[in-house]
């Protein structure tokens, strides 16, 4: 592969990426309302265990998504820094784009499944919102 083959590439992973994402925002959507539906209409324990397996696999889903992305971003940056190595001039913003991400050969294959840790904050944040929205009684009174 050349510089330009492996960039487009990186889009086109990115722009599926996108999709992914949109799929994830939707489910969050779907979860926080089942949620609430399931806290105003006084679900038995049948309703929380499937709204909490719902909200879980709707976290999974975002980990996946997560994880897909920082792959992409960290296999580019190993596929150009590879490709830096054997010899070929790359631009500017290629170059940019390896200092960047900090990755390279050197640092062999990026891991398959394991997104950034602001992503990981953030699913279990969503996580725990799950949960606690709907096993934990949290009115003020």
């Amino acid at each position: 592969m050349n510089e330009l083959d492996i960039l487009n590439h990186f889009q086109l992973s990115f722009v599926a990426n996108a999709v992914y994402m949109l799929t994830f925002t939707g489910l969050v959507f779907i979860t926080f309302r089942l949620v609430r539906f399931q806290r105003e209409q006084n679900s038995n324990i049948l309703g929380k265990i499937l709204v909490s397996v719902f909200g879980l696999c709707t976290t999974f889903y975002g980990y996946s998504v997560f994880s897909y992305l920082r792959n992409a971003q960290l296999a580019q940056s190993y596929r150009l820094s590879e490709l830096k190595e054997s010899g070929v001039e790359l631009s500017t913003v290629t170059n940019s784009f390896i200092e960047f991400t900090g990755y390279s050969v050197a640092d062999g294959w990026p891991p398959a499944f394991m997104p950034e840790t602001a992503a990981n904050i953030f699913l279990i944040t969503f996580a725990l919102m799950i949960i606690a929205g709907t096993w934990m009684k949290l009115s003020k009174d």
